[in-house]
């Protein structure tokens, strides 16, 4: 049986230092900190699949987890209350399709 390490969301205060998954919008844990006192980055996992295609390119484009105080996260990433509804739109050409159609 596996449990998850890090406590549930309601259980930060809003003056903690947390790293944020935007994706899942959740809570990952808190900061942890070097030994000069700087806030570590924390590299946000790339699948198997992307590293392959991604031999080729010159630059480093590692992405990092965002942090802040969980108040400041919990407003910008919406963690608590209701999730927004995202709507798949119609692709553009159908778009310009119908409103063709309205005008003529």
């Amino acid at each position: 049986m596996t449990t998850d390490p890090s406590p549930p969301q309601a259980a930060y205060r809003d003056d903690e230092l947390v790293y944020i998954d935007p994706d899942s919008r959740s809570v990952i844990g808190p900061i942890e900190w070097s030994r000069n006192g700087n806030p570590k980055s924390l590299p946000v996992p790339i699948p198997p699949k992307e590293t392959e295609e991604k031999k080729g390119r010159r630059r480093n484009e590692r992405k990092y987890f965002p942090w802040g105080t969980y108040r400041s996260m919990k407003h910008a990433f919406n963690l608590e209350g209701k999730q927004k509804r995202i709507s798949e739109g119609i692709p553009i050409d159908e778009a310009i399709a119908r409103s063709q159609q309205n005008i003529i």
